[in-house]
């Protein structure tokens, strides 16, 4: 079937109409006319994959990967860098005036120089084939697997450790394997890793395993507990089951734009929910009062306590869920607060707390712009306007978008 996309939507497809009924095409792009062929539904919503471009969009590209169409890592590398972050505009957009909200005119879209090599953590699922343990992603919307040699998105470090990974699994005979995570020091030699079964754990060759690992990648120092992660004159401790911002380079325009934003701090005392491992926490300690860090994840909280020690921060933990924790916050302690909560956004509860406790300013990120426009309108409903708004784009050629807002109580 022929369809004519217009608009983007969140997901990396592009949203088409057909004699009254609404398309997700994917590899389309708004403005072009493409041949589809029907994929089922998502949410309700139809779904088609391009078979063959009739009139391409001027924005259009050749993928730099040979897996993309295939592999679902991606979604827009057909789209040139430039044209992504306009798409990814335009959904932000959509999605806080759905919200009842418009996002301020001047909100910066901030993009990267060179989008490329630029993840520094991957999760790469295990592929039982005739010749061995690989390892690669799933393919778009499904539980297929799709072993790889390649990814331009990561570090060129991870793609090569990858064979070897497989390499030592298949010389030691390893079965039941279900993923294996790599994470790489930014401006070190450190390779974090962590592989995975399917069920329980059972007892099998660790140490050989890493020892031969380490023979296949001598200039690599792998790493089982924790890497050295360090920015604007900071050192973190960060751990396989720790969340880490994937994209380094743009992690440091995050949390300057995150920081910019939340103004001079020096006489005051700051919020940090959902505070991971503490980077933003210790990096607003150096010039504030103080931080109370508020996380659920025990193995986060050890190594924000350390991160804290290391860099001489004030900053306290308070442990357990935010909804939760806020309760033992007493009222005119913290002039502001920075929340950086998981995709999917604050839970109600959250928001009464941050509501009742009222600093005078909030500092957003998001990861998805749903989730945030939500919670956006709720801080509204409960006296705050938002001030300014940016989109930072963490991962490019795909969909996800990073964004953050300052809101202030009115």
């Amino acid at each position: 079937m022929i369809l004519r996309p217009v608009s983007p939507a969140h997901g990396g497809a592009a949203i088409a109409r057909d004699e009254g009924k609404v398309w997700l095409v994917n590899y389309a792009l708004p403005g072009e006319v493409v041949e589809a062929e029907p994929r089922g539904k998502q949410g309700g919503v139809a779904v088609a994959t391009t078979t063959r471009v009739v009139e391409a969009s001027p924005h259009r590209v050749i993928p730099k990967c040979p897996h993309f169409g295939d592999c679902g890592g991606c979604q827009l590398q057909h789209a040139a860098y430039a044209h992504q972050l306009e798409l990814k505009r335009q959904v932000v957009e959509e999605a806080w005036a759905r919200a009842g909200l418009r996002l301020p005119p001047d909100a910066p879209v901030l993009g990267m120089d060179d989008p490329w090599r630029y993840r520094i953590r991957g999760e790469f699922e295990a592929v039982p084939t005739a010749g061995g343990w690989r390892f690669g992603f799933h393919r778009l919307r499904s539980h297929s697997v799709l072993a790889i040699d390649t990814c331009p998105i990561h570090d060129l470090r991870i793609e090569l450790a990858l064979p070897a990974f497989a390499q030592a699994a298949n010389e030691l005979k390893l079965t039941d394997l279900q993923n294996l995570l790599l994470t790489i020091e930014p401006k070190g030699r450190g390779l974090l890793w962590r592989l995975r079964y399917k069920g329980r754990e059972p007892k099998w060759p660790r140490e050989e395993f890493a020892r031969r690992v380490g023979e296949l990648l001598p200039e690599q120092v792998l790493l089982d507990d924790a890497m050295s992660l360090e920015f604007s004159g900071l050192t973190f401790r960060v751990g396989s089951d720790t969340f880490v911002q994937t994209n380094y380079r743009q992690m440091l325009v995050l949390y300057e734009t995150a920081l910019e934003m939340l103004g001079d701090v020096s006489a005051d005392r700051v919020l940090d929910l959902y505070a991971g491992i503490g980077t933003i926490s210790v990096a607003v300690a150096r010039n504030s009062a103080g931080v109370t860090a508020v996380e659920e994840n025990p193995r986060a909280v050890q190594l924000g306590r350390l991160n804290a020690r290391i860099n001489s921060a004030k900053v306290e933990y308070l442990p357990g869920k935010v909804e939760t924790a806020l309760r033992q916050v007493r009222l005119g302690q913290h002039a502001a607060a920075i929340l950086d909560p998981p995709r999917a956004g604050c839970e109600p509860a959250a928001l009464a707390e941050i509501l009742r406790l009222g600093p005078e300013r909030l500092v957003y990120i998001s990861c998805e712009p749903s989730t945030h426009a939500r919670d956006l309108i709720a801080l509204v409903r409960g006296g705050y306007r938002v001030r300014r708004a940016a989109i930072v784009d963490m991962f490019p050629q795909t969909y996800h978008i990073e964004s953050v807002a300052l809101l202030q109580r009115s």
